[in-house]
């Protein structure tokens, strides 16, 4: 696989996180992620390591969130045979289970 199919790959997997964060569905999270996940997140604590730490944080969105939605910005990847990173910004929105909306954090 070339770097560029490589891409489209990440970029697919990105994809799909942002589905599943829409439908708040941790199981389809759980099989997106990796079990040593590392994230760094707005609430405390800042790093979120591995992938129970990951879940919960994201179920607890799910239990103050009426609904989600995540948008990621000016993602960019390098991409080599052994190695891939990226860097971007993700938006966090909805509405809170009151009805109120959240426009991004």
């Amino acid at each position: 696989m070339n770097d560029e199919a490589r891409e489209l790959e990440l970029r697919h997997l990105i994809d799909s996180i942002v589905e599943a964060i829409a439908a708040k569905d941790i199981g389809a999270l759980r099989a997106l992620y990796a079990p040593d996940v590392v994230s760094f997140d707005v609430e405390p604590p800042l790093q979120h390591a591995g992938i129970e730490a990951k879940l919960s944080n994201w179920e607890r969105v799910f239990q103050v969130f009426g609904t989600a939605a995540y948008e990621v910005r000016d993602l960019a990847f390098e991409v080599s045979d052994e190695l891939a990173f990226g860097h971007g910004f993700g938006r966090l929105s909805g509405t809170l289970g009151s009805g109120a909306p959240v426009k991004g954090m």
